[in-house]
């Protein structure tokens, strides 16, 4: 029951983080301070995504306090699947493209989960005598 919950309050800091990030997007891109081509769209998206992945890896390394990469990575790969089941029922093609940029977001993910497990990791000193 612990390891759902610490699942969900990570997942739902990042859904809050990724909110606030669209929040924005959408309001420089209402107000027309950013270019709205589809390239920088999806140049845009593809690093806010490579970014909240990061966050959420880090996120998981310090709560989780072990197993950074493993635990970034499945709860990631959980994520990206679901992703591509939506992606697969909305009828979306799925090119190399996009497994290339889920394989950066699984990445960012394991590399901000072994940061977050490191980041505040107290080791015990002994002492010896």
């Amino acid at each position: 029951m612990q390891y759902l919950l610490k699942k969900s309050i990570i997942l739902l800091i990042s859904l809050f983080i990724l909110f606030i990030t669209a929040l924005i997007y959408t309001f420089l891109l209402y107000n027309q301070k950013i270019d709205s081509s589809a390239a920088s769209i999806y140049r845009t998206s593809f690093i806010i995504g490579t970014l909240i992945f990061f966050i959420y890896g880090i996120l998981t390394g310090i709560i989780e306090k072990k197993h950074g990469f493993l635990s970034s990575f499945i709860s990631s790969l959980i994520i990206i699947t679901i992703i591509i089941l939506v992606k697969v029922i909305a009828k979306n093609p799925l090119n190399i493209a996009n497994f290339i940029k889920y394989g950066v977001y699984l990445l960012s993910s394991s590399i901000g989960g072994i940061l977050g497990v490191n980041l505040f990791h107290k080791e015990k000193k002994i002492k010896h005598k």
